[in-house]
Order: C-alpha cells, then sequence, then structure tokens
C-alpha cells in the first residue's frame, strides 16, 4: 500500500525538532505530529536562564522580574515554524496509533501513513513508591513550572528536591539564585554517581558553598503533612520540614496512553531500543527522553539525528554514546565526553590520569573565574579516552570530543597554536603536562645523552 511520508516524527519536544529538520534536509517527505504547541525551550533551561537575570531591586517585587523574563524568553522559542522551513508538514492535535490495513496514526480527523515512524514526545513521570508521595505538596518540574508562572499564590520558601542527577543539580542552584530555601536528597547515593567522582566531588562543594543542603546519607522513606501547607520528610533517622517536595529523578516514566496499541517493548519503566535507536516494531524508532536516563538536549539532538538518519534510509547506525559530548548546565558547568577515570583503568590500567587547574589560566584570572579544572584520561600513545572540565570554558569539551571521534591524539592538540588570552590555553598545557611526564620516565636516559653531547662539543 502507498504512503504518504518517508517518515512521521511524534513529540513536541526538541528532539523531535531535529529529528525532523534532520530527515527533512535529505529530502525525504517528512511530517511532524504534535499534540501541544511544541517550544524549544525547556522549563528548566527558562528557569535557569530567568534566575541568573533576577536582580534585588528596589520597589520591584520578585515575581514582576520573574514575568519581564519569562515573556523575553519566551519570544521566539515557536518550534513549528522553523521545522516547516526545511520542509517538513507540521500537524498539531490530538495524536492515536492504530491499525488500518497496516500501521498508521490518526491526527484530529486526518490519517497519516508512512514508512517509518519516530517517537520523540515526553513521558510522564512516574513518583517513587515512597509513603505519602501523593500529597498535594509534591509536585513534578513541570508542576514546579506551572506554580512559578501563577501571580496569585506566594511561591514556596523552603524547597526540597528529590534527586541526584543533572535535573536536581540545576533545579537547585536556580531556586537558590531565586531566594529560596534548599535542600537536595539524593535517595542514599552520590551526587551525579554516573559522573566522573573527582568532577561531581568539585561541584557538589561549590553547591554546598552557595548554601544548597545536600543529603547523600539515607532514602526518603515516608511524606508527612506539617501542619495545612507544609511536608516533613522522614529521611532513615532523620526529619526535614519544608513548603513543596519536588520530584526531579532522571528513571521512572510511564509511555503515552496513545502508545498502548503499538504493544512496545519496556524494560525497567522505560521503552526498549536496540544499538541503532529500533523499538520492537521493525519501522518503529525512538529518541530523547521517551529512553530514560539524562535529560540533556545534545544527548537527545544526538539520538534524533541517528535514529533519523536509520528511520529513512533503513540503516542500522548505532549510536557511540561515548562520542558526544554533554554538559550539566550548572554555573560553572561540567563538560563531558567519553569515559570517567574508573572507566578508563578498567579499559586499559596503564592510562594517564593529567589534572590542570584555571589558576594557570591567564583568561580565567581576567574573568575572576579562577575556580575550575580540565580532567584528561590519556592513554601511552596520546589517545584521549575522556576528558571532564568543570568551569567557564564547557566549550573545550568540544575539541576532546573531535579528538576522541577522529582518533585526534594529545600531542597533536598540543602542537596547535592557541590565542592568548583564551581558555584554550588550558588544552595547550595540559598537553604540556603530558610531555613532560614522559620526559620523566626516561630522565636518566636524556640527561646521559645531553651530557655526552655536551662532552663533544668543541
Amino acid at each position: 500500500m502507498a504512503v504518504d511520508y518517508d517518515l512521521v516524527v511524534v513529540g513536541a519536544t526538541s528532539a523531535g525538532q531535529a529529528a525532523a529538520i534532520a530527515a527533512a534536509q535529505t529530502y525525504a517527505r517528512v511530517a511532524w505530529v504534535t499534540a501541544s504547541v511544541p517550544r524549544t525551550a525547556d522549563p528548566l533551561v527558562l528557569l535557569r536562564e530567568g534566575s541568573r537575570r533576577i536582580q534585588t531591586l528596589e520597589g520591584v517585587s520578585l515575581f514582576q522580574q520573574w514575568q519581564d523574563v519569562l515573556s523575553s524568553a519566551l519570544q521566539g522559542t515557536q518550534a513549528a515554524s522553523v521545522a516547516q522551513s526545511y520542509g517538513v508538514d507540521y500537524q498539531e492535535g490530538p495524536v492515536q496509533f492504530q491499525q488500518k490495513d497496516g500501521l498508521c496514526l490518526t491526527v484530529g480527523q486526518r490519517l497519516m501513513r508512512s514508512r517509518s515512524y519516530l517517537l520523540a514526545m515526553e513521558p510522564e513521570a512516574l513518583l517513587p513508591p515512597i509513603l505519602g508521595i501523593d500529597r498535594p505538596q509534591v509536585w513534578t518540574i513541570p508542576q514546579l513550572w506551572q506554580e512559578l508562572q501563577r501571580s496569585d499564590k506566594d511561591w514556596p520558601q523552603h524547597v526540597t528536591i528529590l534527586g541526584d542527577g543533572p535535573q536536581a543539580v540545576e533545579l537547585s542552584q536556580s531556586l537558590r539564585r531565586l531566594g529560596r530555601s534548599v535542600l537536595v536528597l539524593t535517595g542514599g547515593g552520590l551526587l551525579l554517581p554516573q559522573e566522573d567522582r573527582e568532577a561531581a566531588f568539585l561541584l557538589q562543594a561549590y553547591l554546598e558553598g552557595m548554601g544548597i543542603a545536600i543529603d547523600t546519607r539515607g532514602s526518603l522513606t515516608e511524606v508527612l503533612a506539617l501542619g495545612r501547607e507544609q511536608l516533613t520528610l522522614k529521611v532513615n533517622d532523620r526529619k526535614y520540614a519544608t513548603d513543596v517536595l519536588v520530584i526531579a529523578r532522571e528513571g521512572s516514566q510511564s509511555l503515552p496512553f496513545y502508545l498502548a496499541p503499538l504493544n512496545l517493548k519496556q524494560t525497567q519503566q522505560k521503552l526498549w531500543v536496540n544499538a541503532p535507536l529500533q523499538t520492537s516494531q521493525p519501522n518503529i524508532y525512538a529518541c530523547g527522553p521517551l529512553l530514560g536516563g539524562y535529560r540533556i538536549p545534545s544527548l537527545a539532538s544526538a539520538e534524533a539525528k541517528v535514529a533519523a538518519q536509520n528511520a529513512v534510509f533503513e540503516k542500522r547506525s548505532p549510536l557511540l554514546y561515548h562520542h558526544i559530548p554533554y554538559a550539566i548546565l550548572s554555573d560553572p558547568p561540567l563538560a563531558r565526553v567519553g569515559l570517567t577515570e574508573l572507566q578508563a583503568k578498567r579499559y586499559d590500567p596503564q592510562v594517564q590520569v593529567l589534572r590542570q587547574s584555571f589558576q594557570d589560566c591567564d583568561r580565567a584570572l581576567f574573568e575572576e573565574a579562577p575556580a575550575g579544572l580540565c580532567k584528561v584520561l590519556v592513554q601511552v600513545d596520546g589517545t584521549v579516552l575522556g576528558a571532564h572540565i568543570w568551569g567557564l570554558c564547557g566549550e573545550l569539551i568540544h575539541i576532546f570530543a573531535l579528538a576522541i571521534q577522529q582518533g585526534v591524539r594529545l600531542q597533536d592538540l598540543g602542537r596547535l597554536g592557541y590565542a592568548s588570552p583564551t581558555f584554550a590555553q588550558v588544552i595547550q598545557q595540559v598537553a604540556h603536562q603530558w610531555q613532560r611526564q614522559l620526559w620523566r620516565k626516561d630522565r636518566d636516559l636524556s640527561e646521559r645523552w645531553f651530557y655526552n653531547r655536551r662532552k663533544r662539543a668543541r
């Protein structure tokens, strides 16, 4: 049976937009279907940027400033028109998959058929199985976003965040800038457990220096009411009073109801996909938040582009996650590509760990931002296995990503000329540090060679 499209992308997310544009650039016929108006700006991004701009101004309320910042930030975030400029057919309305002479979907009253479908919608977060977690003062991040836009209600002063990932880190810092008292409960584990331990500890210490309390010593076991508007949180043998509890955990989620007819395979409360991002239905692919894990735009965009290419051309190209750079958008950010120190040492016990502080970087001193670390994991031959940057120059992570993807060795990066004063000097300093370590191993041989050459000099 003839079909209308080469690919139909479903989901009002930035990943959906990226997938539709990537497929349309190949001159395939592409449709992008959403159940609501898509925007490129994520609530956490708007909250983070808004909290940076707000200042304490006499005679101007915090909420008034917030509304001004919000209206400015939302301008230009319409994603549909951008996709349409690439030739994407955009449709908005109630979405429903069905089997009618083969797989198809309806958008409102319109029936659409395609060779392949790509799922990029936002799943619904599931509340963890904790006693009392269903109380009205327990919010998800979308609910928090709605509350922050209300003018008829005072913002909560004391906020507790349950989570240990990037969402918890970014949200805690934004709320702290807005003058809130913030407590982060990691659930008994480390903050940012998937990241390099040294870099994560530096970021945690910085957050605590801002006045953010972080409890990593136990799990939340019960949520109790404290009067009419507050909560008491039981964490093992400790209790915390708070106005609201915000769930900011990556992981547990449920699929939208309109995917039920597809009978897609799920694992650990997330959608199952293989290496080419193909679901259990061969002509249905998925990317972005549906796959679980970190909700970071750069990761979702990379997934979207690979999934779109595989869906349009029926390829089976896998996504190499260790090649993708990403940043946890704290302030200063924590950027990463490749392996952590623990992973690198498991892969190669002889790996060398190079650390370069920003205190020796002229630009960092000029910017009054000497706090920072560039950590690079290198094999003996100079092959870069991973890089972690905590500081204002998170953009440098792309140079290390290129080195990992193209096999450029650290000594080659060191030979590049770097403008001064710039943060890029940090890369040159790391390369020189590695060269010094190599020379130090053969120090006796080098000194003997220079000594003999001096003796023969006339």
